[in-house]
């Protein structure tokens, strides 16, 4: 886009269709011959609507006649800048008149406004840099050396966005994994690390975390149950009363997914979260006794939404509580067991949010026992006022 751009100028309406038109169809990317030729057809109208626009806009060929900073301001730059919204609507509009025809489901004009919505700044900051071409091109008297100077950090900046895309890729596939290895070993807790995510994305986004630190919340919310992994199948579906052996040996996942992540070096950051997130606010949780803001914010964050998403799905001991229940019981705990900061900032994201509750099938419910889910927030008072003794807790039912 930017050399059809900068075309418009340096070789006019007829020369910008033929850039247009050659750059797809001479481009070194394997693609089908039908690809090729509607890419060449695209490129060819788009240029010449860039082109006539530009001409039509006041612009200036040849730019020979520029004699001052201001002509190549006004009647270079701005009809540039037009030229190049006009080129962005006739792209996006051809493309998803093609896409129609070819099936698919978005009206044109909606397919072209979220293309617009999307790619729309990246086609203005073209414009900008055409010109800066064209500038450097002519009046400069660079020549053809400017495009050196223009395109060679651009392609190195792609080459770096790629590597870092690449990277990410990488990312999400070791999670991926790991979260297969949980819902693989206890089908009970599938799809309850991605609700985590999401829960957990709500409030960074009401706290206000930026991108990076939401990302480190990201990642430790999908895993803050990846040590549970090492626990024995009995524990996890446990049947009858829980014992204290049960809870010594729940406390242990925490810690365990910790030494299971922390030798990989983009979950460093998020490993504070998986192993706090049983902490309570009143300092009676596990596995550090922690309290109040010395609890790290992360792990203050997932025991919200860990507690939240455990209430409203199904167990095999209760049907799913509302989202108003859930919400109600939290307000209740906040200030002993969770945050109220944190209480109030998922409130406020959920307002005026549909939130399902999350109701598993019968055959789900039927691979776990009638103990009460680790997540779920009686557990942590049975944690918390636990004798340390052996003999089997009272089994409770949840507020």
């Amino acid at each position: 886009m930017i050399i059809l751009a900068a075309g418009i100028v340096l070789v006019g309406p007829f020369g910008a269709t033929v850039v247009g038109t050659a750059s797809a169809l001479f481009a070194f990317a394997p693609e089908r011959l039908q690809v090729r030729l509607f890419n060449s057809v695209l490129g060819g109208v788009v240029g010449a609507v860039g082109g006539w626009t530009y001409l039509a806009a006041g612009g200036m060929f040849p730019l020979e006649r520029a004699e001052h900073a201001f002509d190549l301001v006004v009647h270079v730059g701005l009809p540039l800048m037009g030229a190049n919204v006009l080129m962005s609507i006739a792209n996006a509009l051809l493309l998803g008149g093609v896409i129609r025809l070819n099936g698919g489901q978005d009206a044109v004009l909606r397919f072209a406004l979220r293309m617009l919505a999307t790619s729309g700044p990246s086609y203005v900051g073209y414009g900008l840099i055409a010109f800066l071409f064209v500038v450097l091109w002519k009046p400069g008297g660079v020549g053809a050396f400017s495009a050196v100077l223009v395109l060679a950090p651009l392609f190195v900046a792609r080459w770096a966005l790629g590597q870092y895309g690449d990277e990410q890729r990488v990312h999400e596939r070791t999670i991926a994994a790991l979260v297969a290895a949980v819902e693989a070993n206890d089908p009970y807790t599938v799809g309850h690390s991605e609700r985590m995510a999401t829960l957990c994305g709500l409030v960074a986004e009401r706290l206000s975390l930026g991108f990076q630190r939401a990302d480190e919340l990201r990642f430790a919310a999908l895993l803050h149950d990846v040590g549970t992994i090492a626990l024995p199948w009995q524990t996890l579906r446990h049947s009858g009363p829980l014992t204290q052996h049960d809870l010594d040996e729940i406390q242990q996942h925490p810690a365990v997914g910790v030494v299971m992540v922390q030798e990989i070096e983009f979950l460093q950051e998020s490993c504070p979260g998986i192993l706090h997130h049983h902490e309570r606010f009143d300092g009676r949780g596990y596995p550090a006794g922690l309290a109040g803001e010395d609890i790290p914010e992360y792990a203050r964050i997932i025991a919200v939404a860990d507690a939240f998403d455990s209430m409203t799905t199904s167990r095999s001991y209760r049907p799913a509580m509302s989202v108003e229940q859930a919400l109600a019981e939290l307000r209740a705990r906040a200030g002993s067991q969770f945050d109220p900061r944190i209480v109030s900032a998922l409130e406020e994201a959920l307002r005026g949010r549909e939130w399902e509750p999350t109701v598993l099938s019968p055959a789900v419910l039927a691979t776990a026992g009638d103990a009460h889910d680790h997540d779920d927030p009686v557990v942590s008072d049975l944690v918390a006022s636990s004798p340390m003794t052996g003999h089997p807790l009272e089994h409770q039912d949840p507020a």
